[in-house]
């Protein structure tokens, strides 16, 4: 079957994360015409009023780099668009968990807030703007407080503990951000996104266990080196539950994907070591983690029986 599209056009496109706008297809010889063609040949996909994608140069079934892709596309459709919330931590490239992606956050210097296809566009108040690699965004910690309070203080843990990890963004800068929303509505959420981030955290696994064991009341040491009577290290835990010998894995079962014989005798051996200094080691797996109490109810049951 015969192309619709201008082959400059796809040019084009390619490196503008598979888009283009309408402004751009009349440029390079495109008719409105072939253009409502090019959509219902499935040529071309149409996520907002003024903009395209082209088919085989986007995945639209990956939420993340879908949404990252339609964020660079706010740019091309507005000179003034800064990219906000979610989608200004996705333009960092920091993990987002557990969020609907549909929706592209936006602000632009409007009188009132309004929706255009696939985006969001609220007020710009005046707030600095950085650069990124998919446009202009709200520095990292103001998106990173904008996410926790859109959408949750899991969400917002989630994510600020792998900006924190990944050192994108310091402690003082996400309290500066979560100071200016503090009476702003959700704004509970951010502040408690603030007390339970830790950078030590290193996945979504992690930091999940995280949350419901300190909202439970237990306090968790991450990333603890565990050694021998004569110093030898015998490994490094997610969680140690302090004044205790109770130590917390979240088992995401991911270095054990390989197969790998040697990689699941190392970890047997590793855990009988730790059994043998007298440790109680309790397994997390993400089942756990979608059953309401359960990740509490054997962190209790270790307690008790230690």
């Amino acid at each position: 079957m015969t192309s619709l599209l201008e082959p400059a056009l796809i040019a084009l496109a390619a490196g503008q994360h598979g888009l283009f706008t309408t402004r751009q297809a009349l440029r390079a010889g495109m008719s409105p015409a072939a253009l409502v063609h090019a959509v219902r040949g499935k040529e071309l996909l149409h996520p907002a009023r003024g903009l395209y994608a082209v088919s085989a140069l986007v995945d639209p079934t990956s939420p993340v780099t879908w949404h990252q892709a339609r964020a660079f596309g706010a740019t091309l459709l507005w000179d003034d668009a800064t990219l906000s919330g979610s989608s200004a931590v996705l333009a960092r490239g920091v993990r987002v968990w557990g969020v609907d992606l549909t929706t592209v956050h936006v602000l632009r210097p409007l009188d009132r807030s309004v929706r255009v296809g696939c985006f969001r566009v609220r007020q710009w108040t005046g707030q600095p703007v950085t650069s990124t690699s998919l446009g202009p965004a709200v520095p990292l910690a103001t998106a990173l407080a904008a996410h926790a309070r859109e959408h949750g203080v899991v969400q917002g843990v989630v994510s600020a503990d792998h900006a924190l990890h990944e050192r994108l963004v310091t402690p003082a800068e996400l309290e500066e951000a979560v100071e200016v929303v503090r009476g702003w509505r959700h704004g509970s959420r951010a502040m408690a996104t603030l007390a339970f981030a830790d950078g030590r955290r290193e996945s979504v696994g992690e930091s999940r266990c995280a949350i419901a064991l300190m909202m439970a009341g237990f306090t968790v040491e991450p990333q603890v080196e565990i050694r021998d009577r004569t110093g030898h290290l015998v490994g490094r835990v997610d969680f140690l539950i302090p004044g205790t010998n109770v130590i917390v894995e979240f088992d995401g079962r991911l270095k054990y994907d390989t197969g790998d014989p040697s990689v699941l005798w190392a970890e047997k051996r590793r855990e009988d070591e730790l059994r043998r200094l007298g440790y109680v080691v309790v397994r997390i797996t993400w089942a756990d983690l979608e059953r309401p109490g359960a990740v509490t109810a054997k962190v209790r049951s270790a307690l008790a029986a230690a």
